[in-house]
């Protein structure tokens, strides 16, 4: 059974510093902020863009964000998330 190939490379990963990067190109500002609990959880950034923000998990530089994560932040942040760098190889 053949698994079919996917159609872009976002459907695969993005990882969090390239996803950090790329907000910041397209004029993104951070507030970070934990978590409930103190050092338990994950890292919660709430990124600001014009008069829109979200929520985005943005721990570990090599953290593997979810792609779900990544276009729904992208959506409430009014950004084309098909836009996004990536490595040649995977297009």
């Amino acid at each position: 059974m053949r698994v079919a190939a996917r159609a872009h490379w976002w459907e695969d990963a993005v990882e969090s510093a390239t996803f950090r990067k790329w907000l910041v190109e397209q004029g993104c500002r951070f507030d970070r902020h934990e978590h409930e609990q103190r050092h338990h959880g994950q890292v919660m950034v709430t990124v600001h863009r014009d008069d829109r923000k979200t929520e985005v998990p943005l721990g570990g530089s090599h953290e593997t964000l979810d792609v779900r994560v990544v276009r729904r932040a992208c959506e409430e942040l009014g950004l084309d998330w098909s836009q996004l760098p990536g490595p040649k190889s995977r297009v």
